[in-house]
C-alpha cells in the first residue's frame, strides 16, 4: 500500500464518513492531552486523501480532538493512498476496537460495523462458490468428463467463518451477532428509530431483536407508541406473539390493527418513568 508520513493542517482534516463513535471527553480526553504534551504524538493518525485537498481520518479522531484542544495547528499523519472503502472501514473499526469494546459503541456504530461484516460474509461466500467451481474443474478428466472416486475423502477440519472471526473480534457470541444481522435488515427509517430507542435506553437489545422480526406496519405503530408513551414499557411475552414477518404468506393481507401492536405496551412502575429525550439539532 502506497503511503507517506507528513504533517497535515488540522483544518484540512475531515472525519471518517462512517464515524459515529463516542469521542473522548472529560478525564479520558485530559489524560490523552497530558500524554501528548509530555511525550508528543507517539503514533501518527491514519488518513486517506479526500476531495478538495482534504484528508479523511481513518484512525485517530480522538488524537485530532486532543491536539486541536491543545491549540496545535498541525498533526503527524500516515497518509494511505489507494485505500478502498472496505479497507477504510476495516482500519476504522480495528482502530476503535483497540480503544473501546464493541459494547461501548453507540448502537448506530454497532449496526454500521455489522453491515460491514455482512458485506464480508457475502463476499467470502461468493469467493467460496468460485473456489468450489475451480475444484470441480480440477477433478475433471482430459476429455471434459468427470470420474467418481471410490476413496472416501479425508474429513476436513471445521472452517473458521467470517461470522466466527468477527464475533470473536467484537467480543460477542455468534448468536448475538446473528441478532444484529437480523436487525440491520430493517428498512432504514425503522432501523434509525430502533437505534434512537436503544441509545436512549427506552428498549433493550433483546426487545429490538424481537421487534425486528415483526411485520413493518406493527413495528411502525409500536415505535410510535413507545415514543409517545414514556410511562409504558414493553411486555415481551405479548411482543413475541405478534405476527412474524416469516409467517407472512404471499397474497395475504394482514389487518392493520393499531390495537394489536399497542397491546405490547404496559404501564411502567411509577418509580421507573423515563422522560422523553429531545433530539438535538
Amino acid at each position: 500500500m502506497d503511503s507517506e508520513l507528513k504533517d497535515i493542517r488540522l483544518e484540512d482534516l475531515v472525519p471518517f464518513k462512517g464515524h459515529t463513535g463516542q469521542a473522548y471527553k472529560g478525564e479520558r480526553l485530559q489524560q490523552l492531552m497530558d500524554s501528548i504534551e509530555k511525550t508528543g504524538l507517539i503514533s501518527p493518525i491514519i488518513v486517506r486523501p479526500a476531495d478538495n485537498g482534504k484528508y479523511e481520518i481513518l484512525c485517530g479522531h480522538n488524537r485530532v480532538k486532543a491536539v486541536r484542544t491543545l491549540g496545535h495547528d498541525t498533526i503527524r499523519a500516515d497518509v494511505r493512498y489507494k485505500v478502498s472503502d472496505d479497507m477504510a472501514l476495516e482500519l476504522f473499526f480495528d482502530s476503535n476496537l483497540n480503544q473501546q469494546s464493541f459494547l461501548d459503541w453507540s448502537y448506530s456504530q454497532r449496526f454500521e460495523a455489522v453491515k460491514y461484516i455482512e458485506t464480508l460474509i457475502k463476499e467470502t461466500s461468493r469467493q467460496g462458490k468460485r473456489t468450489d467451481l475451480e475444484k470441480e474443474t480440477a477433478i475433471g478428466t482430459d476429455n471434459g468428463t468427470y470420474v467418481q472416486s471410490r476413496h472416501k475423502l479425508t474429513e476436513k477440519p471445521k472452517r473458521i467463518t467470517v461470522r466466527d472471526r468477527m464475533s470473536k473480534r467484537f467480543g460477542i457470541s455468534t448468536a448475538t451477532l446473528s441478532k444484529y444481522r437480523r436487525i440491520i435488515k430493517l428498512p432504514d427509517d425503522l432501523l434509525r428509530s430502533l437505534e434512537q430507542l436503544l441509545d436512549e435506553k427506552r428498549i433493550t437489545f433483546e426487545a429490538a431483536y424481537i421487534i425486528a422480526n415483526m411485520i413493518d406496519f406493527d413495528i411502525e405503530i409500536l415505535v410510535e407508541g413507545i415514543i409517545k408513551n414514556p410511562d409504558k414499557i414493553l411486555d415481551l411475552a405479548i411482543l413475541k406473539n405478534l405476527p412474524h414477518r416469516n409467517d407472512e404468506k404471499p397474497g395475504v393481507i394482514y389487518p392493520k390493527s393499531r390495537k394489536r401492536a399497542l397491546a405490547a405496551l404496559k404501564p411502567r412502575p411509577s418509580s421507573d418513568v423515563i422522560a422523553p429525550v429531545r433530539k438535538t439539532k
